[in-house]
C-alpha cells in the first residue's frame, strides 16, 4: 500500500508580507499627498460660485419683490453680531413700514453660509443691508460684495438701476 505522506505537501499560505504592505501604503500615501490640495482648491472654488450666484438670484429676487408687490426690501446679514459671516436673509415690509425696525419686515429668504470650507463675505458699502424701494431701484448704488475662499473671488455687483451681475476679479477687466 502506498502511504501519502503530508509533510511533503507544502500549504499555500494567504495574505501579504510585511514588504508589500509597506510599499502599497507608501504609495497610496503619495497618491492621496498629491491629491488633497487640487481637491480642496476646486471645491472651494465651486463654493465660491455657487454662493456668488445664490446671492445675485437673491438681489434679483429683492428687486423684483419691490417691483411687483410695491414694497420695499431689504437683505441684511442673518445675524447682525456676525455681520456677513452668518450669511443673508431677504425681508419685506409692508407699504407704511419702516425698515429701521427689522422686526417688522417678513422674512423671504433665508440664506446661512456653509461652515466648510471657510466663505468671507463682505461689502465695500459701510451699511450692512442692501435695500430696494419700491419701484425697484436699488438705495445704494455701485455697492459690490465680495465672496472669497482660498484664491478664490467673485463679485456681485449692484447697479444704480439696481440690477446684480456677477464677475471674476482679475479675468474681467470691468469687475
Amino acid at each position: 500500500m502506498l502511504a501519502v505522506n503530508g509533510s511533503k505537501r507544502r500549504v499555500p499560505q494567504a495574505g501579504v508580507t510585511l514588504a508589500e504592505l509597506t510599499i502599497v501604503t507608501a504609495i497610496v500615501g503619495i497618491l492621496v499627498t498629491a491629491a488633497v490640495p487640487p481637491i480642496i482648491d476646486h471645491w472651494q472654488q465651486e463654493t465660491v460660485i455657487l454662493l456668488a450666484d445664490r446671492l445675485a438670484s437673491a438681489l434679483s429676487l429683492a428687486q423684483k419683490t419691490a417691483q411687483h408687490r410695491r414694497v420695499r426690501t431689504l437683505l441684511t446679514p442673518r445675524d447682525s453680531s456676525r455681520g456677513w459671516a452668518s450669511g443673508w436673509r431677504l425681508l419685506e415690509f409692508p407699504q407704511g413700514a419702516h425698515a429701521d425696525s427689522l422686526s417688522d419686515g417678513r422674512t423671504l429668504l433665508s440664506e446661512p453660509l456653509p461652515t466648510a470650507p471657510i466663505v468671507r463675505l463682505y461689502s465695500n458699502r459701510p451699511a450692512d443691508a442692501l435695500s430696494y424701494e419700491p419701484m425697484g431701484y436699488s438705495r445704494i448704488s455701485g455697492a459690490t460684495v465680495t465672496i472669497s475662499s482660498g484664491r478664490h473671488r467673485r463679485n456681485v455687483v449692484i447697479s444704480a438701476a439696481g440690477r446684480t451681475r456677477v464677475c471674476t476679479p482679475n479675468s474681467n477687466g470691468d469687475c
